[in-house]
């Protein structure tokens, strides 16, 4: 699936639980962050823009479909650049099955962030979180680098929606508050 996104990156470790890996201490409040990513670049941030990278067709891998609840090894990828106010800070990509698409309104998303749309007034379910660790190439929007991400289910409705954010180098100027 990784070979089918705008940025190129190669995954270097497979993805695990939180427990089973060692990022950099600077990023585990976010990698570990249980609230909407959009929330929480937000509060460090005066200025967050969204950049759609687009919407397609993809295939995926068995685990997935399992994820996503799919039996057909086709799914949609909603691929995102957020902007904060250092630059490009997340690189994000949504798998999900096409019913999703109509029913749980991701056609008009446009380049809101999708946290919006999850995050609102409901409580919501996310399991699943793993990390994970790659090599992304230079590309119009980061340099080069070695990045952690993080991939976890969160559901719309009754739809499964199988997130992942890559905080790429110029997060490092999103900083927390002392």
């Amino acid at each position: 699936m990784k070979s089918e996104l705008t940025v190129p990156l190669v995954q270097l470790v497979p993805w695990r639980v939180p427990a089973e890996c060692e990022p950099p201490e600077v990023l585990r409040p976010w990698l570990l962050e249980a609230d909407s990513m959009t929330r929480r670049l937000r509060r460090y941030n005066r200025h967050l823009s969204v950049q759609l990278l687009g919407n397609r067709s993809v295939s995926l891998g068995l685990d997935e479909q399992a994820l996503v609840a799919v039996q057909d090894p086709v799914g949609i990828c909603r691929e995102v650049i957020l902007h904060g106010d250092g630059g490009p800070a997340i690189l994000g990509w949504t798998l999900f099955a096409e019913a999703a698409l109509q029913g749980g309104g991701l056609q008009d998303l446009g380049e809101q962030p999708l946290g919006e749309r999850i995050f609102g007034d409901l409580p919501v379910r996310r399991d699943h979180l793993q990390l994970a660790c790659f090599e992304i190439a230079a590309n119009p929007w980061c340099p080069a680098a070695t990045v952690w991400g993080r991939r976890s289910r969160l559901y719309l409705g009754p739809w499964p929606l199988l997130v992942h954010e890559l905080f790429l180098p110029s997060l490092s100027s999103n900083k927390e508050p002392e």
